[in-house]
């Protein structure tokens, strides 16, 4: 097992990615990336397809090369090195699995693959399958294996040969959500327990969320923000990143005045007042999560017309109808809250609480 590194002591880059560009067939997929990771760090890479999540992952793996840039994984440069001699293990979507072997066998591949001894595999092997709960299936056909239990033996066999770094590529995707979170959290311990270096590629924000450390947005081969989920969340620093992580009420509109130290904007629903100082006459995108929005009037009011109420088991999400462009969500605690499509109520919430942006030209 890998030692252990103190949190406190995680600083500096220990995977460092530089002006990292690649193109395919003339079209420029990532240009001047930069990005890095701290050892210990659980980081995702999360965006819609095509933002250059998979691609950004490959590079670091070795098995894309870069057009432009440096990679640096604990201070060694290792941008010409062969994926192979990088001790970097992928654990890929399909899994990647050898459906004529047995669970071992599988584990064993990379073992076997870096010249190994057969007796010493042995050892080794018990470990890994003991990490991932897979012991009593050894002698057991991969291909007989359910998703979830396929996904843990991918991940022994990325582990078994101690890698510097791990990375995971939409490794849940063909699971049913409920073995997925699960799947989750196990993961998530696992690398835990093993101080274990990250990075999963994920569309999906929940399990971004859910597992991480740290996420990048990446929008069209660049990265948007890269802060923890939390910050993500309260403080995105984008529309798109406000759009990607998480819901929101989400109007389009026009600062038409300044009043101390905010903004008045003019909406299709009234006037809203925002957080600092906009000049008259810009295009603003404002958004407040659906959370912090109240059914009676506040700071900021809006009157709404229900299209729907939707109850998702611990809370209700209560949809306004809106223009296009505009989204009008709130979203209250518990199973039941009286309201039903067409109803007329009020949405009401602090100017602290709205997020405010230049409008997308």
């Amino acid at each position: 097992m890998p030692p252990q590194v103190p949190r406190s002591l995680r600083m500096g880059k220990y995977l460092d990615v530089t002006a990292v560009g690649k193109a395919f067939k003339g079209t420029t997929v990532m240009s001047d990336m930069h990005f890095s990771v701290a050892r210990g760090e659980l980081v995702s890479l999360l965006g819609p397809s095509g933002c250059g999540k998979t691609t950004l992952l490959r590079i670091i793996a070795g098995l894309t090369p870069a057009d432009t840039g440096d990679v640096l994984l604990d201070g060694r440069a290792i941008t010409t090195v062969p994926a192979h001699r990088r001790n970097i293990s992928v654990v890929f979507q399909s899994y990647a699995l050898f459906p004529h072997l047995t669970v071992a066998e599988n584990v064993a591949f990379g073992l076997r693959a870096r010249g190994t001894a057969k007796a010493d595999c042995g050892p080794k092997i018990t470990e890994a399958l003991a990490l991932v709960r897979m012991s009593e299936f050894a002698d057991r056909p991969v291909a007989a294996l359910s998703g979830g239990q396929q996904q843990r033996v991918a991940v022994a066999r990325a582990l078994i040969v101690d890698p510097v770094l791990l990375l995971l590529d939409e490794p849940f995707s063909a699971l049913d959500r409920k073995l997925r979170e699960t799947m989750q959290v196990e993961l998530k311990t696992l690398l835990r327990e093993r101080d274990m270096t990250a990075i999963f590629v994920t569309h999906d924000q929940d399990e971004a969320m859910g597992v991480s450390d740290r996420i990048a947005v990446m929008n069209a081969g660049r990265i948007e923000q890269f802060a923890s989920p939390a910050d993500l969340y309260a403080r995105p620093a984008s529309a798109f990143v406000m759009d990607f992580v998480g819901l929101s009420t989400r109007l389009t509109g026009e600062v038409i005045d300044t009043d101390a130290d905010q903004s008045i904007v003019r909406t299709a629903y009234g006037t809203i007042r925002t957080p600092g100082k906009r000049l008259p006459g810009e295009r603003v995108t404002v958004g407040v999560r659906p959370e912090l929005i109240k059914t009676e009037p506040g700071e900021n009011s809006v009157s709404v017309t229900l299209a729907d109420a939707m109850v998702l088991g611990s809370k209700t999400q209560l949809h306004g109808r809106a223009n296009d462009g505009d989204r009008l969500l709130c979203e209250l605690p518990g199973m039941g809250c009286g309201l039903s499509a067409g109803d007329s109520v009020t949405f009401g919430w602090a100017a602290a609480d709205t997020l405010v942006y230049e409008a997308a030209s």
